[in-house]
């Protein structure tokens, strides 16, 4: 038993650096340029805020999400005239 628990730790402490192959540095150099890349695309001084850089699919939804709350705070305030302004009959 003594000896599993030993064995157990150790493959929890262990780095992962020497069992793992090494990454050819063309590799790493490439996908530096690549994040390196998106990262000037989204530090750009355009004026636009950073959530609506990535593409027309974020200019929809983030559009879509103000419509959806100007609609719930218009029904909100719909709820409330009612529940304040008694019906006359």
């Amino acid at each position: 038993m003594m000896n599993l628990s030993r064995a157990v730790v150790r493959s929890f402490t262990t780095t992962a650096g020497r069992r793992s192959t090494a990454v050819p540095k063309e590799q790493i150099e490439k996908g530096y340029f690549e994040i390196r890349k998106v990262q000037d695309h989204f530090q750009k001084k355009d004026g636009k805020p950073v959530f609506l850089k990535g593409s027309a699919v974020d200019n929809v939804l983030y559009r879509l999400t103000v419509a959806l709350a100007l609609v719930g705070i218009g029904g909100m305030g719909k709820l409330f005239w009612e529940l304040s302004v008694p019906k006359k009959e």
